[in-house]
């Protein structure tokens, strides 16, 4: 997780980055590309904990193949790009659809799964592997010329993005968050024109009609909001920095509530204990042979080896090892990662052996 000293270097960096912005504007100075890139977006890069001297760690003009437009920088963890910087110059429109959709193409190729795009002033966060068309998978976006914006706000949201909190997968956490609530909100939004919830309330409201139930739906506006990044960050305080130790941090500390990796001794249950890749193979659920791949990275193929291992790319690993060479992360839950042949996740294994022995016990 991103240090106090970490979340400093950034809070102090940012003012002043803003007033270069507001200065070469009141002062109509037209930055070049590159200009922006130094004065603007480095120093940025570098509060934010990536070491812009380490080719293994920043990587400028970048290439995942020879046939690809470089991309202005790549940000690398564990040997692997985690995050495509694409800069434009101060001033110039980020959106124009055509690079976007470049760039968001380079970046699925590459496995990368965060993307921003930015001039500077603005810095737009995207979402690589989001199931949606190009626009829709901006996540966050950061004004940093907005005089209205406090500079620790930005901060906050700017610090999803540092090394530290990349490595934590604080921002996968986050964007899983605002999913659900996307989807939650959209429901909810025709609430008030479900007459049997309208009904439901105006039965338990003692004195009300349906009527007045639906205005004051509307008036309320039931929906699910959008989660402050702040209060989301003060839910990760007290988790070790997975940059400062070189500890990594698991899904399961990121993100609470989440079902353990196969590491992890198997919790109880009270309908039956978890079976593990070893066993679905014996039991002939997972064949040998039977072909997966990681959710949301359709270049990610291996093959079933044994219980215990795949092959991928010519080398045979861990489940494990194979997803967090795909993703980059340092660890997974290949449970609920893994995708069958048939569209299901590994999990369904584990459910349809659990729903097989109720129906037994029932009988």
């Amino acid at each position: 997780m991103t240090t106090p000293d970490a979340l400093n270097a950034l809070a102090a960096c940012l003012p002043t980055v803003r007033t270069r912005i507001l200065s070469y504007r009141d002062r109509r100075v037209r930055l070049t590309e590159s200009d922006t890139i130094r004065v603007l977006i480095l120093p940025v890069l570098e509060a934010l904990g990536w070491d812009l001297q380490d080719v293994e760690e920043v990587r400028s003009e970048y290439r995942h193949t020879a046939a690809d437009n470089p991309v202005d920088y790549a940000l690398f963890l564990h040997s692997t790009p985690a995050l495509f910087v694409e800069a434009k110059a101060l001033g110039v429109s980020l959106d124009d659809r055509k690079p976007l959709l470049q760039t968001l193409n380079y970046a699925n190729a590459a496995g990368v799964d965060w993307y921003v795009l930015t001039n500077g002033a603005a810095w737009r966060i995207y979402k690589v592997h989001a199931p949606v068309e190009a626009e829709e998978k901006l996540f966050l976006t950061v004004l940093l010329d907005d005089p209205a914006a406090a500079i620790e706000d930005i901060a906050a949201t700017l610090s999803l993005l540092s090394r530290g909190r990349m490595q934590a997968r604080a921002i996968d956490a986050l964007w899983t968050e605002w999913r659900v609530d996307r989807q939650v909100e959209a429901v909810l939004d025709t609430i008030t024109e479900d007459d049997a919830f309208v009904r439901l309330v105006a039965k338990r409201a003692a004195g009300l009609t349906a009527g007045e139930v639906r205005a004051s739906l509307r008036r309320s506006g039931l929906r699910s909001f959008y989660p402050r990044v702040e209060a989301f960050m003060a839910k990760l305080d007290g988790l070790p920095d997975a940059a400062s130790d070189g500890a990594s941090i698991s899904h399961a500390e990121a993100a609470p509530n989440v079902a353990p990796s196969p590491s992890d001794p198997p919790a109880p249950t009270g309908r039956a204990r978890l079976m593990k890749t070893v066993e679905m193979v014996e039991r002939g659920l997972l064949p040998v042979g039977t072909e997966l791949t990681i959710k949301d990275r359709p270049n990610s193929t291996a093959t079933v080896v044994d219980g215990r291992r795949v092959e991928y790319r010519g080398e045979v690993m861990s489940f494990n090892a194979w997803g967090c060479r795909v993703t980059g992360w340092p660890s997974i839950r290949i449970y609920t990662s893994a995708v069958l042949p048939d569209g299901r996740l590994l999990e369904a294994l584990r459910e349809q052996e659990i729903d097989a022995k109720n129906n037994k016990d029932d009988q």
